[in-house]
């Protein structure tokens, strides 16, 4: 018996073994012909036989093959099916060609990358070639009009700001409001590192400031349900992947070099008087009211024009980029330094980057993506304070000068002296910041293929202010250190198979864990010896010095499976579970999912493949859910503040009440696409989502009999639907001419539907947090204002007039006149490009639009107040009443209603609505026949960028820009601007060559 279950093993080992020794490994890369990327989920079969795999998210494949196999065939929607002979070495590398009849783009997706004819999840992609050549501080700006559902407004112009960006609307109340931005996998720490110097409060600094836009190859951005949900507890607000550079197999190595400058000024500035227009004005007011008349000085300064220059930038880039037949390479540096069209506003960037692939063998590969970069910024006051050129610039009396007759800097009071300041002192931040990742890959089996990353995101803001004697008696200073550690591990299975002809498969499974650290520590002093000692350690009396720490974990575990039969019907299903530490210990994990199909109608027999108005249609859906994490580190916890005292004795008294149930907010999404190609030449995507956000976090009063004034709870559920249309056209081409556009328009609609129980005046719950102006009221917007509204001047009487709650007119109106004035949402956002080439050069303009919402522009609060001497004042206010019968801008200068004209209500708030010419580029590039003469230079182009150069808005805007948010990404106060920055308009010239 033992011998012929010995004899029987051998069998089957001898039986194995042939097989074995019959079949062979087949590997290889595929990747577009046109501009050398890799393309994921191709399909490569043995011709005549019915093994066959499909293409990672690299590009590469592994394929165990009968020993006679000599020619592969790989087929992939979008491009020209192509049949290869296998070679000696058993590797083949494809290079496949585009088919003009169908979608060809490679789109990335959360832990990989899909053909977007395949894909049944809602991305928008921003390619390289969108931005390049044009001046970006920050990647961000490169998404503003080029996303369908993607609203970016530029919180102001100061360099470094950070960028106010809701995709599909805004899905929260009082946590993080920004979108998570994932660098080559590594997603980054975004948080407010500063002492609130130089950008709007809250807002915070730029999270990718240190990211240089000419090594991005591409940035996509998740906004369904299908799309988000593979990153769960943080995918609420939407998702931006960033994919850098890389080089290319079997490619001889490319140098470029590109070098530009420019200059900027403001688009717009306020309208503010002059010296002898303020005296005059004053006199008239004085004298109207019956009250004598002070000898003002004689003296004029137009500090406006003192702290406005002209801004030049000045940037140099290079790179390197090739490879062999094992090697993949991206080195790339840039120097940036940039003075904007203010007084101390100054930023300068040096940054590296290293993307490196290997393949150690046909299973075996690893690589490794890194990014360090310095900023060093030289900052401004931030824009709600006298210690913003600008704003202190516009509120300074004009007579007042910086000088004494000595020539000495002199302290101007409430209202700095800026110049002073900024010739005096210093306000400096630099930076430092380490990204990266590495990764090993290995191909298991034939389609399944484990992959281990590691990353790291490490910031460190070095912060230091110094103000003079003269300024602040004794001289002022601080500095300020804070740093932001994460490391992170993502390991995953993925499996990518064919079964038969028809049947295709992707699987992934994966584990990621992630923990981040973030310090702080602020010393104070004031009292220096002498003006010549910079440092804190010279100050003789501490004012503060503290040092704080704070950490968090995330530990996550995810899957997602696809399914495709035949090309035409297409499935997936992700699911990820998170566990989360700045959750209560009731809920700290949780589960989130998400379900998609697709029906290529176009692939289906009945479908007229050779008809000319389409050539593709593809039908999707989804539902799933994501949340949002971003509550700060323990909120969940009871807490006790030191510093007290009891019976003479320090003591802590209790400062949070704990809440163990406190969790994430979560949002569930409902998702239908159509896309489609038609006549040749028109790609056309829309969509319709419905997204509804419950356990809102918000500040839930608690009764004093507590001891807590509130505490955050999740409570409140919020609604975001709309529509959005993608277009690409190519509209005409010939040899020598070509005219491509693009456009696309979200619509969407934000509603509150129930709040905590806290009613207004109508009796609906509402809440308001950060504005006096703007509430969250049920019902409405979560962005409403919420104010007196304002009728005009009377011109019969020559009193200014409002309206009362219930419609009448009123000259006293109080708070609780107060109403619905708008919104700061906009009804729909987009942009569109025209592109036209002829020969050797190219034009292309680029627009962005943005309709329906209001802006307060609350600085009109101050310049248009009658009251006050202590100010500067707008020109518009000499345009006050005199006489009967005048249809003037303000009241008569002994008008009851002159003290009470400034107060907030619907006359600071305007019509935010606006259209602009964000860019137009010229560009002329050397013919290739003038090139063919140089064994050196590859390629070479010159050009000419204009950025915000026209700007269409409602004729009687008040304000500097319509484009604001003064306070950055805090969701509670959009589209608010107290003497903010506006955006810059700028000339830039540059060169660009290939070697």
């Amino acid at each position: 018996m033992k011998r012929k279950l010995l004899a029987f093993l051998l069998l089957g080992l001898f039986a194995i073994t042939s097989a074995m020794a019959q079949n062979k490994t087949i590997t290889g890369r595929v990747v577009g012909a046109d501009d050398g990327l890799p393309l994921p989920g191709v399909s490569v079969r043995v011709k005549g036989g019915t093994a066959g795999t499909t293409t990672g998210a690299d590009g590469n494949f592994s394929l165990n093959a009968p020993g006679n196999a000599s020619v592969l065939s790989f087929t992939y929607i979008g491009f020209v099916a192509q049949e290869v002979t296998i070679g000696a070495n058993n590797r083949v590398d494809v290079r496949l060609v585009t088919d003009a009849k169908q979608l060809s783009e490679v789109v990335v997706v959360g832990y990989g990358a899909q053909s977007r004819a395949l894909s049944t999840q809602s991305v928008s992609t921003v390619n390289s070639e969108s931005f390049k050549n044009q001046v970006v501080v920050s990647p961000q700006q490169v998404l503003q009009g080029q996303a369908a559902g993607v609203n970016m407004v530029n919180s102001s112009g100061i360099l470094g700001a950070s960028s106010f960006i809701t995709i599909r609307g805004g899905s929260s109340l009082s946590a993080g409001g920004q979108p998570l931005y994932v660098i080559d996998g590594v997603p980054l720490n975004t948080g407010n590192y500063t002492q609130e110097q130089g950008a709007p409060t809250g807002a915070g600094l730029n999270p990718l400031l240190n990211i240089n836009a000419n090594d991005i190859e591409s940035m996509t951005v998740l906004k369904d349900a299908a799309a988000v949900s593979i990153y769960g507890s943080r995918g609420s607000n939407g998702v931006v992947l960033i994919k850098t550079k890389s080089g290319a197999n079997n490619s001889a190595t490319k140098i470029n070099v590109d070098y530009y400058t420019g200059t900027s000024k403001p688009t717009d500035i306020l309208k503010y008087m002059t010296a002898d227009q303020w005296r005059n004005f004053r006199r008239e007011y004085l004298t109207a009211n019956g009250t004598a008349v002070p000898a003002y000085p004689t003296t004029s300064f137009d500090w406006a024009d003192a702290v406005i220059r002209t801004g030049i930038v000045n940037n140099f880039n290079a790179n390197a980029s090739g490879g062999d037949e094992k090697t993949r390479y991206f080195v790339g540096g840039t120097f940036s330094d940039e003075s904007g069209y203010t007084l101390g506003n100054d930023l300068e960037r040096l940054s590296g980057r290293f993307n490196f692939n290997h393949n150690i063998s046909d299973k075996l590969r690893f690589g490794v993506n890194y990014n360090l970069a310095r900023v060093n910024s030289d900052r401004i006051g931030a824009e709600n304070s006298t210690y913003a050129p600008l704003t202190a610039a516009y509120l300074q009396l004009p007579y007042v000068v910086p000088y004494d007759a000595a020539g000495n800097f002199v302290n101007t009071g409430f209202v700095q002296n800026v110049i002073g300041l900024e010739e005096t002192g210093f306000n400096k931040l630099n930076s430092v910041r380490n990204t990266g990742n590495a990764y090993g890959e290995f191909d298991i089996t034939s389609g399944l293929t484990f992959k281990t990353d590691w990353g790291i995101d490490n910031v460190l803001f070095d912060e230091k202010y110094r103000e003079v004697d003269v300024f602040t008696p004794g001289g002022y200073g601080y500095i300020s250190r804070r740093g932001d550690n994460k490391w992170l591990t993502q390991n995953t299975l993925s499996y990518n198979k064919i079964f038969g002809q028809k049947h295709s498969f992707s699987g992934l499974l994966g584990y990621s864990f992630e923990k981040a650290r973030y310090t702080s520590g602020l010393f104070e002093g004031q009292g220096f010896a002498s003006d010549d000692l910079p440092n804190i350690g010279s100050a003789s009396t501490p004012l503060t010095a503290s040092e704080t720490a704070q950490e968090w974990a995330l530990e996550s575990q995810f899957a997602r499976l696809g399914y495709t039969y035949d090309d035409k019907y297409l499935f997936e299903g992700t699911v990820r579970r998170d566990g989360s530490s700045r959750f209560g210990q009731n809920n700290k994990y949780g589960t989130f999912y998400a379900l998609s199909g697709g029906w290529i109608l176009s692939n289906e027999s009945f479908f007229n493949k050779d008809s000319k108005f389409a050539q593709f249609l593809k039908l999707t859906a989804s539902y799933g859910t994501s949340g949002n994490d971003q509550i700060g580190y323990y909120d969940y916890l009871g807490t006790f503040a030191a510093g007290e005292a009891y019976n003479d004795a320090s003591a802590s008294i209790p400062s949070r009440v704990a809440n163990p149930n406190l969790s994430w907010e979560e949002t569930a999404q409902f998702d239908i696409g159509l896309t489609t190609r038609l006549f040749n030449a028109v790609d056309l995507q829309v969509n319709f989502y419905n997204k509804e956000t419950s356990g809102l976090l918000a500040s839930v009063p608690y009764p004093y009999t507590t001891g807590f004034a509130s505490a955050t709870q999740n409570v409140g559920e919020m609604r975001n639907r709309g529509w959005e249309f993608t277009i690409g056209s190519q509209n005409f081409k010939t040899t020598n001419f070509s005219w491509n556009t693009s456009f696309n328009i979200g619509f969407n609609k934000n509603t509150v539907l129930s709040l905590p129980e806290n009613k207004d005046e109508n009796g609906r719950n509402f809440l308001q947090i950060g504005s006096t102006a703007q509430r969250a009221i049920v019902g409405e917007s979560r962005n409403t204002f919420y104010v007196i509204k304002y009728k005009g001047i009377n011109p019969a009487t020559g009193d200014a007039e409002w309206f009362k709650k219930d419609g009448s007119v009123t000259t006293t109106p109080v708070q609780a006149d107060r109403v619905i004035v708008g919104k700061a949402d906009p009804d729909f956002t987009g942009g569109f490009t025209n592109t036209f080439r002829y020969k050797s050069f190219d034009l292309s303009a680029f627009f962005n639009f943005a309709y329906g919402n209001k802006v307060l522009i609350d600085g009109l609060r101050f310049t248009e107040n009658f009251g006050t001497g202590s100010y500067n004042k707008s020109t518009d206010l000499l345009n006050y009443w005199k006489a009967a019968g005048d249809n003037a801008f303000a009241p008569r200068l002994n008008s009851p209603t002159r003290l009470t004209y400034h107060q907030l209500s619907s006359n600071q708030v305007q019509d935010g609505s606006y259209a602009r010419l964000k860019t137009v580029t010229l560009g002329y590039n050397l013919p290739e026949s003038v090139l063919a003469k140089s064994k050196v230079i590859r390629s070479a182009r010159i050009y000419a960028l204009g950025q915000n150069l026209l700007t269409i808005q409602n004729k009687d805007f008040r304000g500097p820009d319509p484009e604001v948010s003064a306070n950055g990404a805090n969701n509670l106060v959009m589209g608010e601007s107290f003497f903010a920055l506006p955006q810059a308009k700028s000339w830039t010239f540059g060169i660009n060559l290939g070697f």
